[in-house]
């Protein structure tokens, strides 16, 4: 009897067949964590930044309004704070009904509450403008978000870091994940 010593060419073709399989599949999972963390570590960024403002409206005793807008693959978040000539942004109250309203709005009473101006006539507060990237941003209607809506997502902080009104907006990443943030009236986010 005679036995050969090896492999032949077709188990050897088998092989590298079997491991092309392994990781391709391996690389495909490997993408998807990637892109998952991705995400989440940026929904961190903004959770933290949200979280720095309201503190800062706090201590500061002044409103804060931050507009997240999406710019080519990337969110921009910037922070504005009310005109110095408006004295209407001191009432609370005021501001609480009318959601730190910016220029004209439909009730004449809620007009300039924030700003005599559009919130887009406005300057940012330069040293907290974040760029997020590879991000897109979306207004939402519930915690489901069944209605989404284009940005600019606005959220206003209150001088006692509360928010006058309760805001859900989706963050999304790559590979269409996404997660759906609720900004609740004590001004903490929330998922």
């Amino acid at each position: 009897m005679f036995f050969k010593k090896g492999i032949t060419l077709i188990e050897l073709l088998v092989i590298i067949a079997i491991l092309g399989v392994f990781s391709t599949i391996g690389y495909i999972g490997f993408n998807s964590i990637d892109s998952g963390s991705n995400l989440n570590s940026h929904k961190q960024t903004l959770v933290n930044y949200l979280e720095e403002i309201k503190f800062k409206s706090f201590s500061d005793g002044k409103h804060y309004k931050v507009v997240l807008e999406n710019s080519a693959n990337d969110v921009v978040v910037n922070l504005y704070e009310p005109d110095s000539s408006n004295v209407k942004w001191r009432d609370l109250n005021l501001n609480r009904r009318c959601n730190c309203q910016s220029g004209d709005s439909s009730d004449d009473t809620c007009d300039n509450s924030f700003s005599n101006v559009a919130i887009s006539s406005l300057t940012a507060i330069s040293n907290y403008t974040k760029t997020l990237e590879n991000l897109s941003i979306k207004n939402c209607d519930n915690q489901n978000c069944d209605n989404e809506t284009n940005p600019p997502v606005e959220i206003c902080f209150l001088y006692d870091g509360s928010s006058p009104q309760e805001k859900f907006f989706k963050l999304v990443g790559k590979e269409d994940l996404n997660i759906i943030l609720k900004l609740n009236n004590t001004g903490h986010v929330e998922n």
